[in-house]
């Protein structure tokens, strides 16, 4: 019988996967280290429940200390659950022997945060590490590499050491080496903490292409929203060993439902009102006062000339203060601060048209 799913943590849009369609999956999973100096144990993981689809890009996402870097230690062996399962392909692997993980690892590959690279091999040496380690031949050693390579865009740097390579180009080697077993599932450890941003979206991109070429699923930690934002399809958001949030990207990152997910998203879906009105921004409203009216775009809306419709069907004049459009896991999704008159019934005729419109708006204060 299947471990019952706990339902502490909010959820949207995932519900239990069948053991058969998951890649990764935990069950009721915690991890516990002894304390220092006999101070007790410490609870590093809680009743983890968290399945990873076949082919999915997951992120997990929180503060330092949060338990990350201990979740992802349990799917490639280097740390043992306290209680609870952890299942890969279907396989329980919570209590594995050495040896059975040797095996195991052929099928999950990992990336680092600092990359890993021997400095006395080249780069062809470094990808080709693992195969030489399982005994493969050195005639397809040759031409997976090769292959390896072209997809990470480093076939001209084949002959090349550690130290002769850009971060990126490191990390483009360390994907190629993960890679190169073959693996179902490739683990990211803090893959992009290291680089500066226009490299991380090189290597976002890279892993996206990996993703949707080879069908590899992918589990992916990290402490930054925008690497969530821009590659993953499912988030789960993990505070004090515990997931709070979890489900499809989209949804959760417009609609947050715990106050941890809810500060982790502002930074990127957001829009900050300009500090000379922020300063003169008050909550009760004053004859002549204008509304600050919050107002979130999903979807299509989010291209939508709602501000011009707004003005046309009610008749106000309608004051951009600030606002952006972006992208979540490749949906549309905006936000835009609009001042509007405070007096009724002006005030609730263009927050009824607003809402009418699928638009969720919500008045954040007043300003003269």
């Amino acid at each position: 019988m299947n471990a019952p799913v706990r339902r502490d943590a909010f959820s949207v849009g995932a519900a239990p996967l069948p053991i058969a369609d998951a890649a990764i999956r935990f069950e009721s999973v915690g991890k516990v280290f002894p304390g220092r100096s006999g101070q007790g144990e410490v609870a590093a993981l809680q009743g983890i429940d968290l399945a990873v689809p076949k082919g999915a890009i997951l992120g997990v996402i929180g503060r330092s200390g949060a338990g990350k870097s201990t979740l992802i230690r349990l799917v490639n062996g280097l740390e043992r659950a306290s209680s609870g399962r952890v299942l890969l392909d279907g396989e329980d692997v919570t209590n594995l022997t050495e040896a059975g993980w040797r095996a195991r690892r052929r099928s999950t590959g990992m990336i680092f945060q600092h990359f890993n690279l021997l400095s006395s091999r080249t780069v062809f040496d470094n990808v080709a590490l693992p195969l030489e380690i399982g005994g493969i031949p050195k005639a397809e050693i040759k031409a997976r590499v090769e292959k390896l390579l072209d997809l990470v865009g480093l076939a001209d740097k084949s002959g090349r050491y550690p130290a002769e390579l850009s971060g990126g180009q490191k990390q483009r080697v360390g994907i190629a080496r993960a890679l190169a077993t073959e693996p179902k599932v490739l683990l990211c450890d803090e893959a992009t903490s290291a680089l500066d941003p226009e490299t991380t979206q090189s290597i976002l991109a890279l892993l996206k292409r990996v993703n949707r070429e080879l069908g590899i699923t992918i589990l992916l930690i990290t402490h930054e929203i925008p690497v969530i934002k821009e590659i993953c399809d499912r988030v789960a958001v993990i505070e004090g060993g515990r997931i709070v949030e979890q489900g499809e990207t989209f949804p959760i990152f417009t609609r947050p439902q715990h106050p941890t997910t809810a500060r982790f998203v502002e930074t990127v879906t957001g829009v900050e009102l300009p500090a000379h009105l922020t300063e003169r921004l008050h909550q009760q409203a004053q004859p002549g006062d204008s509304a600050v009216v919050r107002i979130t775009f999903t979807g299509e809306n989010a291209t939508a000339p709602v501000i011009s419709r707004l003005s046309t069907t009610i008749g106000v004049d309608v004051n951009i203060l600030a606002g952006r459009i972006d992208a979540i896991a490749g949906q549309p999704f905006g936000s835009l601060l609009v001042s509007v008159p405070a007096q009724e019934p002006a005030l609730s005729a263009i927050l009824g048209a607003l809402n009418s419109l699928n638009l969720k708006a919500e008045v954040i204060g007043h300003v003269s």
